[in-house]
């Protein structure tokens, strides 16, 4: 049986319905489809056809192969006729999975449209703590799904911020300073100390090419607009403008929608 479907019914179906495929029933049931439908001197077209027929149980067992198209799936991949097709079918519901025929509603009816019997033997129930494992494990695969769906939202955008401000506005909005506002020469009243404004502000003052750093430590220190900002905001300015100046990237987070300072490398 192909690994990725032994995996899948192993992780995501109850002990019980894992288990029937290694039975001694099943095994039986197997050896007469193997013996009686798959035998033939091509040995490589009969190996071919005999793991075709081991994912054809696990594909029923984790309900991607339908009972009702079950013949025409076992036509295409076991390369049978339909007689022999129907026969092979009939064994693996009457034989395979009628003992746990609780795990597969229907297949009764689909039994007797293949002109077969219902077994005489008694099928295993499901139990309501094999019911309430199931509901475990789908707690558990939603779980691991909301956390990687978390993780995949956050990513980390590096870039300068010319580029983050472009891809990400709200990067541009994001503010430095504990200040109510600054003043920009361009703007017809005072602003948000947003990092758009800083820049704008920065542009006008120390002019449009790229600065030196000393050019930016006399901005962010004696500047009358930083006047009252603590080390950590002149710190943050700082990296905004030596980025706006084409010498640092900085961490976007898509997530949190702000720049992460804490994960900016200043080596």
């Amino acid at each position: 049986m192909n690994q990725n479907i032994k995996d899948k019914i192993k992780n995501t179906l109850p002990e019980f319905v894992f288990d029937n495929l290694y039975e001694d029933y099943t095994f039986d049931a197997n050896g007469k489809i193997i013996d009686g439908y798959l035998r033939g001197e091509n040995k490589g077209l009969e190996s071919k056809r005999i793991d075709n027929m081991k994912d054809v149980l696990g594909l029923i067992t984790l309900k991607e192969i339908r009972m009702d198209n079950l013949v025409s799936e076992i036509e295409s991949r076991l390369g049978l006729d339909e007689k022999a097709a129907r026969e092979v079918a009939l064994i693996m519901l009457s034989e395979i999975f009628y003992p746990i025929k609780d795990f597969f509603p229907g297949i009764d009816d689909e039994i007797l449209k293949l002109g077969g019997e219902l077994p005489k033997i008694k099928p295993k129930t499901i139990s309501d703590q094999l019911l309430k494992r199931e509901s475990e494990i789908e707690d558990m695969r939603r779980r691991e799904e909301q956390v990687e769906q978390e993780r995949m939202a956050d990513a980390i955008v590096t870039e300068g911020i010319e580029s983050l401000i472009t891809k990400f506005p709200e990067a541009g909005m994001q503010t430095i300073g504990s200040q109510d506002s600054i003043e920009v020469k361009s703007m017809p009243v005072k602003m948000k100390p947003m990092i758009k404004y800083w820049i704008a502000d920065y542009k006008e003052k120390m002019g449009y090419y790229q600065h030196s750093n000393l050019e930016r430590v006399q901005y962010v220190c004696h500047d009358k607009n930083t006047r009252n900002m603590n080390e950590e905001e002149r710190r943050q300015l700082n990296l905004v403008l030596k980025s706006w100046d084409g010498e640092l990237a900085l961490p976007y987070s898509t997530k949190r929608k702000k720049i992460d300072f804490a994960l900016v490398n200043e080596d």
